[in-house]
């Protein structure tokens, strides 16, 4: 059973903080957007609502108006734009930065994950085969490489707060850090079909020491 939400404030997904960034930035802009087009519309509403029909404005169209904020929002979009692939710039190089005491390759496809070990035969199926888990060490940079051998779909562990798609024809590496011990389950955050619900999975994370043995064994060595 997984841990109560509670027990995983200390779990700690180290590229994850990127996200988290481009997330602080694109709420205020979106709630301020949203706040200031529905406040306009209100205020011409109240505002022409009290007019006569026959002083009703004839103009269909402003212009100078109507290109004003469609500069506004280009620049919004280039803005987050550039935010976004910077901030997945900073990610990669992060990843790529880190030392890490185990690489998995995470492959997904309909309806299914399987969890490699890179250098060891240790490999971890996940889905419609039933609920596999795959074991990680706490305290210790985990790297994992995502891929999907045919539709798009996303790698989420809800209660860690991570969550990544995982595009065909792309391979893209992240590292996480795992700071609480326990088991948390996993799923397929994007609709990928129609056993779409059976793509779910955990992850133990277990002491470096009981990894290593684990790893060891090949898998087969009792995780208690």
């Amino acid at each position: 059973m997984a841990q109560p939400a509670g027990l995983l404030v200390s779990a700690l997904v180290d590229t994850r903080h990127q996200y988290y960034r481009v997330f602080d930035i694109y709420v205020p802009i979106a709630l301020g957007v949203f706040a200031f087009f529905l406040l306009v519309s209100l205020f011409l509403l109240v505002k022409n609502r009290r007019r006569a029909p026959e002083e009703a404005s004839r103009r269909h169209k402003n212009e100078p108006l109507e290109g004003s904020y469609a500069v506004l929002l280009t620049c919004v979009v280039v803005f987050l734009l550039w935010l976004t692939f910077s901030a997945e710039h900073q990610t990669d190089t992060v990843a790529n930065a880190e030392r890490p005491m185990v690489t998995i390759a995470v492959t997904a496809s309909k309806w299914e994950w399987a969890f490699h070990y890179a250098g060891h035969p240790i490999t971890i199926r996940s889905g419609v085969t039933g609920m596999g888990t795959f074991v990680v060490p706490s305290d210790e940079p985990v790297r994992f490489t995502l891929r999907s051998v045919d539709v798009i779909h996303a790698f989420w562990v809800p209660e860690l707060r991570y969550k990544h798609d995982l595009t065909p024809g792309a391979i893209q590496a992240h590292t996480l850090t795992f700071r609480a011990l326990g088991v948390f389950e996993g799923q397929c955050a994007e609709f990928c079909g129609l056993r779409h619900a059976d793509m779910v999975f955990r992850v133990r994370v277990v002491s470096p020491a009981r990894f290593h043995a684990w790893l060891a064994s090949g898998g087969r060595a009792a995780l208690g």
